[in-house]
């Protein structure tokens, strides 16, 4: 297609919407993960959608044009029946989004177009042929191939890749090497191979190959056919006998440059969006990240609060009250002072103030005064810094939201507020920034964010009690906010570590680690980056020529599972693996503590509103992921020491919890035999799995019968156990028929479980908390097979995270009251961690015994193994 150019000087984008909409749904979809907000509505193709044409709205443009698809019977249906024939159906999950994506677009104010008669591709064309005067350059983004024919000096066609997040750009300068022909050519090009997308044959038995040489050779399809006698006698009767059909997918694919438009030029200068609509729709659809990124000032509300410096004021009143910390860390962080809303009176506190005003002091610490708060584990220790015990907390949104419903928790206040109501407050990023652009604003600025932050509280309290009461988790958020102020401690506590030996542990293992890379580059016969899944997925399946995977547009798949299974045949991949487990040593323990740790203490941040299950995890550095199971990790616990004179490491662990929680929740009276009369459990499975007697059960056996128990919880399937114990899916669904005979009532339990969260969309615990299982409903098998998986064991984990946290504060009280000097410092999944000073080893073991043992009353004991060493691995 040839355009007259003319001067002038503006750009346009043409914009493929059906391209669009189906590469943002397919982008996801194939995962059967798809995005959802709170509403139920499938949201995956309207967000990716969104995001791309927030990305092109922040280029250098001011005129835009979208074009789709109306329907199935334009004029080429018309004259090709077979036309698209081989379309798949349009899914329900993305029919249901479209009229959201057109909305979402009018909301923006921009054009779009559609006609019955006319494809989108049309529509694009006929717009850049008739605005092609009017502009500089005119760019078409698209996934679409046909649209390549409009390529010129000014026409330039970016095809979507890998989703929506990346485009291909195809101009005159570059078309040639990347296509093989000239734009002109791309109908040509149709009629030889067809286009399979299209349903259009083209010529049977014509490759790309031979169609590039062809049309470089003879220039069009009809001059092709003007020189048949000059190809090969097979060429000739094949090119005889498609004729019709090679000139009639040439005509389909070539676009049509006059479709009538009812347009005005200005039609396509970019509006202001209609932000009145435009914010409350995004927030509808739960669009964050998109809301962050839109550059529109809300009307907000007149904050008339005092500023407290110094000394003075006089503070009553229960009281909403929230910390400022630059940055997400607020051990590290700078302590920027608290808003508080007493009396219908708001006031913003500095550090300063804090440390100085004794009224302040007293008031925070009077254990009468109701706090409403957002994150009470953060003030109870930015105040615990500044000398202030803070009492009285009843209430934290934080932790309510979370027992509400994980699966909507944030850090982010807005976020939180959000799930109740609508809110003109910005979020944290809004105020300071994010990653390497974050600076602390002017104090009026966080002043006004910390009381607006409070305001929000009072105005959401009663709504947030009432929920609170009506799922009936009153007993579990007082746990809670007891365990935030535990935390806040063991966050301060921290853990002291032997630097001198963290350093010589990480002299061996690099050693080591360049040992096992030597081994590698001599059997491969060459160096190469033992990091890169790419240069390894080479060495290993093309120069070496192991049994693999599919390859994928990434290239071969290197993960763990793909090598453990090749290590056992395979020296080289054995070798790798190695390496890869003392590089992550090396790089994430070693280096990793090394650069956090302060005068030799770590201070980890336990995040407890963050997972689904109510367990708690952690942060800088990840305590909870600190290995265990092998040998060489277990080297990494030596370097956590007492900080006391001659002190030593303990530790109180939770024997088989979740097994006994099944127990009791199932009511099964094998199991609750079994624990009630201290049989070892794993022995005594065994015993039945191999029809044998207790006392002839070897220790392979019990390993095997271990696996099955805790595989059993988690819903692993035959294949997946058989994986694990490297046995026929066969042998393994033999063994888990078999623990299901002897432990009947628990397969009944955890088919209830399932069952229930199928009716009521969550899972519960002994203790109400709530887990919501979406995938138990979802049209992909794999993922509601998931959520089965996930609906047996929640209510098990979930009911064991409840136990280790009221043990935690239960353990707490006591060395409180015993007036003892050794200290919490960690929490790991079932287990407690702690630094002892050298007189209180005993009394601390005893104390964490008794206490955790008697933290809930079940139908089994409670069982807990106590140990100490004078490092972490000792006492393990």
């Amino acid at each position: 297609i040839v355009f007259v150019t003319r001067r002038c000087s503006r750009k346009i984008v043409l914009v493929d919407g059906n391209s669009l909409m189906f590469r943002s749904y397919y982008a996801t979809s194939y995962t059967g993960n798809l995005m959802r907000n709170k509403d139920g509505l499938y949201t995956n193709a309207l967000f990716g959608f969104c995001n791309m044409l927030t990305k092109i709205l922040d280029g250098p443009i001011d005129h835009l044009f979208i074009a789709f698809d109306a329907g199935k019977q334009t004029f080429r249906h018309q004259q090709y029946s077979e036309y698209k024939g081989n379309r798949k159906q349009l899914p329900d999950e993305l029919r249901v989004q479209i009229p959201y994506i057109k909305e979402y677009i009018d909301l923006l104010g921009i054009k779009r177009f559609e006609t019955l008669d006319y494809e989108a591709d049309d529509l694009i064309a006929s717009v850049a042929k008739m605005e092609y005067d009017q502009f500089d350059e005119i760019q078409i983004i698209s996934g679409d191939k046909d649209l390549l024919q409009l390529v010129n000096d000014k026409v330039k066609v970016c095809l979507t890749r890998k989703g929506v997040g990346e485009l291909e750009e195809f101009n005159s300068q570059n078309f040639k090497e990347k296509m093989g022909i000239y734009p002109a050519q791309i109908t040509d090009y149709k009629g030889l191979v067809g286009d399979s997308s299209d349903n259009l044959p083209g010529i049977k038995g014509v490759g790309e190959k031979t169609a590039i040489k062809l049309l470089n050779q003879y220039n069009t399809l009809e001059n092709i056919y003007e020189h048949l006698n000059e190809l090969t006698p097979k060429m000739q009767a094949l090119f005889a006998e498609h004729k019709a059909t090679a000139l009639k997918c040439k005509m389909l694919a070539t676009l049509v440059l006059d479709v009538p438009l009812d347009y005005c030029p200005t039609d396509f200068i970019i509006p202001k969006p209609n932000y009145a609509k435009l914010i409350p729709f995004l927030k509808q659809m739960e669009f964050n990240n998109i809301l962050k990124r839109i550059d529109y000032k809300e009307e907000t509300r007149e904050s008339n609060y005092t500023l407290v410096t110094s000394d003075g004021g006089s503070f009553s009143g229960d009281a909403y009250l929230v910390s400022e910390v630059f940055t997400n860390n607020y051990n590290s962080g700078k302590m920027l002072g608290i808003g508080l809303i007493s009396n219908n009176q708001e006031y913003f506190i500095t550090p300063e103030a804090l440390q100085t005003n004794q009224a302040i002091k007293e008031y925070l610490e009077d254990e009468n005064i109701k706090k409403t708060v957002f994150d009470a584990k953060q003030l109870y220790f930015v105040l615990d810094r500044l000398g202030i015990d803070l009492k009285g907390v009843e209430s934290d949104l934080l932790l309510s939201n979370y027992l509400i419903n994980p699966a909507t928790s944030s850090d982010d206040f807005k976020r939180v507020i959000e799930n109740y109501k609508d809110t003109t407050l910005p979020y944290y990023e809004n105020i300071y920034g994010a990653n390497t652009k974050m600076k602390v604003p002017e104090l009026s600025v966080y002043a006004k964010y910390a009381v607006d932050k409070c305001y929000e509280l009072a105005k959401i309290k009663d709504e947030i009690e009432s929920k609170i009461k009506e799922l009936e988790v009153e007993y579990l958020l007082k746990e809670e906010l007891k365990l935030a102020k535990v935390l806040s401690q063991i966050e301060k506590n921290g853990l002291l570590v032997d630097v001198e030996r963290l350093e010589e542990i990480g002299k061996n293992l690099l050693e080591k680690t360049e040992n096992i890379a030597r081994e590698i580059y001599e059997i491969a016969a060459c160096q190469f980056n033992i990091n890169s899944p790419k240069q390894l997925g080479e060495i290993l399946f093309e120069k070496l020529g192991l049994p693999h995977g599919k390859k994928n547009k990434t290239g071969y798949s290197t993960s763990v599972e793909v090598l453990e299974k090749l290590a056992k045949d395979y020296t080289i991949v054995k070798h790798i693996l190695d390496y890869r487990a003392y590089n992550k040593l090396v790089t994430t323990y070693v280096n990793g503590i090394n650069e956090l740790q302060v005068n030799g203490y770590i201070h980890p941040l336990y995040k407890q509103a963050l997972t689904l299950t109510g367990r708690l995890s952690s942060i800088e550095p990840n305590i909870q992921n600190m290995p265990i199971r092998t040998e060489v990790g277990q080297v990494i616990r030596e370097i956590f020491v007492s900080r006391f004179e001659n002190g030593q490491i303990a530790t109180a662990d939770y024997s088989q919890i979740e097994l006994r929680v099944l127990a009791h929740m199932s009511g099964d009276n094998v199991m609750i035999d079994a624990f009630n009369h201290g049989a070892d459990f794993h022995a005594l499975t065994a015993s039945n799995l191999f029809e044998i007697d207790l006392n002839d059960v070897t220790s392979q056996m019990r390993r095997t019968a271990k696996a099955i128990n805790f595989g059993i919880i988690y819903g692993m399937s035959a294949w997946g156990l058989s994986e694990q114990l490297e046995v026929s899916p066969i042998e393994a669904n033999l063994y888990i028929n078999k623990y299901f005979y002897t432990y009947s009532q628990s397969k009944a339990c955890l088919d209830l479980f399932i069952n229930q969260a199928k009716e009521l969309g969550y899972s519960k615990t002994l203790f109400n908390r709530r887990r919501y299982i979406p995938e138990l409903s979802n049209s992909n098998g794999n993922l509601r097979a998931f959520g089965e998986r996930t609906a047996m064991n929640s209510p098990i984990q979930g009911t064991a995270a409840d136990i280790i946290k009221i043990a935690m504060n239960r353990v707490s009280e006591r060395l409180k009251q015993e007036n003892l000097k050794s200290l919490i410092i960690a929490q790991v999944h079932d287990e407690l961690v702690f630094d002892c000073a050298s007189d209180e080893v005993e009394m601390v073991l005893k104390i964490a015994k008794e206490e955790m043992e008697k933290a809930v009353t079940l139908s089994v004991p409670l069982v807990v193994s106590i140990n100490s060493g004078k490092n972490w691995f000792e006492a393990k």
